[in-house]
């Protein structure tokens, strides 16, 4: 009997995974994309593997008036640069390594926490859902943000059974990093506060060590060191930028309270089918009724979980109102594992399997056309950019000239490494003959997809 369980295990688990990978990894060569972000942090570890040029900032926090994060998304990537050789089809690499950590990672980490059923259907609905599996496929620091969520629950989940010092260590290390990938990671520090104070009031034979404390509070700090050193070289610029961000309002900024939920109802889109702001906030209350419900059903570990769950819940649309500005809907990722936990844990607690398996159906169902666009190669994708750089460093070999673009704006970006990358020269002489690349193509260019390259008569 336990032989005949363990080989239905082993197959859910392949099955799933086999869908989770081909979601992802189907075309990924052709649809990863090489813009901005990725140009701006392959140049940064162009110069950490070049010049050993260590950079102290990483990720800017919403826009250019926005202060930095430390740079470890940057430093993580470094030793797949170095085995590329600097190319960046290391960022392919990357996302496979990543997901597969995920994957892993969280089968076991769930299957240990909430059981074997929890971990199959959350996995399920993740490998399914069409925002995730373009979430899941961009080179960039949100992409480490589940993965930082999970690891957090890990680590709550051992400090409740265990509580070492190893523990709170390891809460630091989780928190510290995964802040430092994006700031959305904010709101999961937030569930974390909540749910000590929530363990707080509602068991009093846990004990509070203060020192345990303390060694995680420093090393959650030490993450910060970079920064640290960073405005101690430059007149503490990035403190003033921090403060300025939360405590200075913008000149003719508007203020709208509720622009979040416009992106909220886009977020869940992959949940209810239909983009409806009343869908939107039904889902919502729906939410803390099921939140409610596990809290109140559950016990031990699971009921403080689900409280500061809870809170979380109420919590976040008031931080995104007090902002008044339109985050962009990635902001949102840290929610999707609550969100996929708490709907799997309801169903398995009301014990009602045949709900959980018509819901995951339907699932499926709403999310396929999308995840079937998803899976599309995409004609501007780093795949169709290096070959549009390799036929100019073809075809113009041992001539003089120069590059310059004719795109829309922003679809310049990324060429540019690429162009460093071949050990393309330019003049820099404008009377040399002067290569385009150009979005749209015109008549006489060599097209790669929708990318337009004209090389001049007298290099031809």
């Amino acid at each position: 009997m336990k032989k005949q369980q363990l080989i239905i295990q082993v197959f859910a688990f392949c099955l799933i995974f086999a869908i989770f990978a081909f979601f992802r990894f189907y075309n990924l060569d052709k649809r990863l994309t090489f813009d901005w972000d990725q140009e701006q942090f392959s140049y940064q570890i162009r110069d950490i593997i070049l010049h050993h040029k260590f950079t102290l900032l990483g990720p800017r926090v919403v826009s250019d008036k926005g202060f930095f994060l430390a740079p470890y998304f940057t430093y993580l990537l470094a030793p797949i640069y170095l085995l590329t050789n600097l190319n960046p089809r290391a960022l392919l690499y990357f996302i496979g390594l990543v997901n597969f950590v995920f994957f892993f990672l969280t089968a076991y980490i769930i299957k240990k926490i909430f059981g074997l059923i929890q971990s199959v259907s959350f996995l399920f609905l993740w490998a399914c859902a069409y925002l995730l599996t373009g979430y899941d496929t961009i080179a960039w620091w949100p992409v480490l943000i589940p993965l930082g969520v999970i690891a957090t629950w890990s680590t709550l989940y051992q400090i409740y059974k265990i509580n070492s010092y190893k523990s709170w260590i390891l809460l630091g290390v989780v928190l510290g990093f995964f802040m430092n990938m994006h700031f959305q990671f904010v709101f999961v520090i937030l569930f974390c506060g909540l749910f000590f104070i929530c363990l707080f009031l509602t068991n009093k034979k846990f004990s509070f060590d203060f020192k345990k404390i303390a060694v995680c509070l420093l090393v959650f700090l030490a993450f910060f060191i970079p920064l640290i050193i960073f405005d101690l070289r430059h007149q503490f610029l990035n403190i003033s930028l921090f403060f300025n961000f939360f405590f200075v309002k913008e000149t003719g900024a508007i203020h709208d309270n509720n622009i979040w939920l416009t992106v909220f109802t886009n977020f869940i889109d992959s949940l209810i089918y239909f983009r409806s702001i009343f869908l939107a906030k039904l889902f919502y209350f729906v939410s803390i009724f099921l939140i409610f419900f596990l809290y109140k059903a559950k016990k031990d570990f699971y009921r403080v979980f689900y409280l500061s769950t809870l809170t979380l819940w109420l919590t976040f649309p008031i931080c995104f109102a007090l902002y008044g500005k339109r985050p962009s809907e990635y902001y949102f990722v840290f929610l999707f594992p609550f969100v996929f936990i708490f709907i799997v844990d309801f169903f398995v607690s009301i014990k009602k399997a045949y709900l959980l398996l018509f819901f995951s159906f339907v699932f499926f169902l709403i999310n396929f056309q999308k995840n079937q666009i998803n899976i599309r190669p995409n004609i501007f994708s780093l795949y169709y950019k290096d070959i549009a750089v390799e036929k100019i460093n073809t075809l113009t070999a041992g001539k003089k000239f120069n590059i310059s673009f004719k795109t829309p704006l922003g679809a310049n970006y990324g060429y540019k490494y690429l162009i460093d990358y071949y050990n393309i020269k330019r003049t820099g002489n404008w009377a040399d003959p002067l290569v385009e690349i150009r979005i749209p193509p015109e008549d006489d260019d060599i097209r790669v997809q929708e990318i337009g390259i004209k090389i001049p008569k007298e290099l031809r």
